[in-house]
This record gives structure tokens, C-alpha cells and sequence, in this order.
């Protein structure tokens, strides 16, 4: 597990062995034209973790999540995936790093022919067998989906889990999580996210998610990190953040992060 030296309201997370730091963060900033998005960004993510990233609105919080896959790239500052720039090899990176949005991207076709666009990556998946298929569908629960429904016939749901399927697939190491349950009810939202959960024990994923739902994510995420203006205000776990001025800076109201359980 990863320890912590607490700074503030800011921590700074070592990983347990060199080999197992996945992201790093260094003096990150995003600007654009006169407008400052990011700034000042230092921080690690090491592999297995659960990150919940939170913020009010126009904190920052998607643009930094972008950054994961080089879908933004900083105005200055370095951002490395293993020790190397994360622009070496963004082909590679995007492999690595699967995402799953807030609106699952469902093309027009099958089930079978919506995941096997996963190739886009890897060419060898075109090949893709159909057990293989089955096998990802299964992982996401929608083991009875038959491979030549509709994909866009399915529910909210099924096209998220299908999005989930498609992206493992590609069998990540990382899973970014863009608001995924937003368009859910609550209860297909922590069926979601159970699964994802499961997942990443079973995978060993690692998964950085911005929602802004904080009592789901505080089922899940064994860390937070809180964006205020483009700034990081606060980074560990949501228990001893609670005990900070971390959320109320933040701008987010008190009965938002009550302990859920």
C-alpha cells in the first residue's frame, strides 16, 4: 500500500516499489489563451490505486483527467507513464489507458461489431475470436447479450457496460472513469461501479475517476484528490479530508460528503 506525508491539506503518495509508480506529475500547468486551467500540479498515482478526483464545476477536473491519455497536453510542466513522457508513444499510452465516458460511445451496428472497433489499437484484435468476446461481455454481466443485437437497442445501462467490454479489450492497465454513472439512476449507477470495482481487483486496475457524485465514489475510492481553481486543495483519503476545510474551499457543501456508510 502507498504511504502518505501530509503537507497541509495536501499529501504527497510514494509507491510502495519503484516499478509500481505509474503517473507523475511535475509542476503541471494548462493554460489557455489569457484563462489558467490548471496550475502547479505535482502528485503520483501508483498502480492499483482508487482515485476519486472532485471539484465544483470549472474546477478543472476534466481537463486534468485528459491528461492521463494525452487527449490535453500541459502548457508546461511534465507529466510521465512510467518514467517516460507521456507523449513518447500515444498509441501505446491509449492502449494502456482505456477510458469510459460520461456518454458511452455506441456506433451504429452489433454488439460483436461495436467491440471489435476496439482494433483501432491493437490490429491483432480484429481477429478477435468470438469466445474471446463473450468472455468481456461476461466480465461486464451482459453474458446473455446475444452478438448480433443492436447495440444501440440496448439500454443506458447495457451501453455503458458494452463501452466497459469494448475497453477491456484492449486489456488496459489504467481505466479513467469520465463521470460514467451521471445518466444513471442510483441503482444501475452502484451496479456500475461494483462491477468496476471488481474489476479492478480481479485485473488489477488502476482507476482514476472524476464524478460528482461524492458519496458513491466514497464506496470506492480509497483516495481523493480536491480541485479548487485549477489547484490541488486537497489529496488522501476522504475520512481525514472531512476533518479539513479541504471541501468546504472546494465549494462543495457539507451533507455532499457525509460518510455514506
Amino acid at each position: 500500500m502507498s504511504y502518505i506525508i501530509s503537507f497541509r491539506l495536501c499529501a504527497i503518495y510514494y509507491c510502495p516499489m519503484e516499478n509500481d509508480l505509474l503517473f507523475q506529475f511535475i509542476n503541471v500547468n494548462l493554460q489557455v489563451d489569457d484563462f489558467e486551467i490548471l496550475n502547479g500540479l505535482n502528485f503520483n498515482i501508483c498502480k492499483g490505486e482508487f482515485v476519486a478526483v472532485i471539484g465544483a464545476s470549472g474546477a478543472g477536473k476534466s481537463s486534468l483527467l485528459r491528461m492521463f491519455n494525452a487527449l490535453t497536453s500541459p502548457s508546461s510542466g511534465e507529466i510521465t507513464f512510467r518514467g517516460i513522457g507521456i507523449d513518447a508513444d500515444i498509441q501505446a499510452l491509449r492502449k494502456n489507458v482505456g477510458v469510459l465516458f460520461q456518454n458511452p460511445v455506441v456506433f451504429n451496428g452489433t454488439v460483436r461489431e461495436n467491440l471489435l472497433i476496439a482494433g483501432r489499437w491493437d490490429q491483432n484484435i480484429s481477429q478477435t475470436l468470438d469466445h474471446e468476446i463473450l468472455s468481456a461481455l461476461d466480465q461486464v454481466g451482459l453474458g446473455d447479450t446475444k452478438l448480433t443485437h443492436h447495440a444501440r437497442d440496448l439500454s443506458g445501462g447495457e451501453q455503458q457496460r458494452l463501452a466497459l467490454a469494448r475497453t477491456l479489450l484492449n486489456h488496459p492497465h489504467v481505466l479513467l472513469l469520465d463521470e460514467p454513472t451521471s445518466n444513471l439512476d442510483p441503482k444501475l449507477a452502484r451496479e456500475i461501479m461494483d462491477q468496476i470495482e471488481e474489476l479492478r481487483e480481479a485485473l488489477n486496475l488502476t482507476i482514476i475517476a472524476v464524478s460528482h457524485d461524492h458519496m458513491l465514489m466514497r464506496r470506492y475510492a480509497k483516495r481523493v484528490i480536491i480541485l479548487a481553481h485549477g489547484k490541488i486543495i486537497g489529496d488522501g483519503d476522504f475520512k481525514t479530508l472531512d476533518k479539513s476545510q479541504a471541501f468546504e474551499d472546494a465549494g462543495l457543501l457539507k451533507n455532499e460528503v457525509k460518510d455514506a456508510t
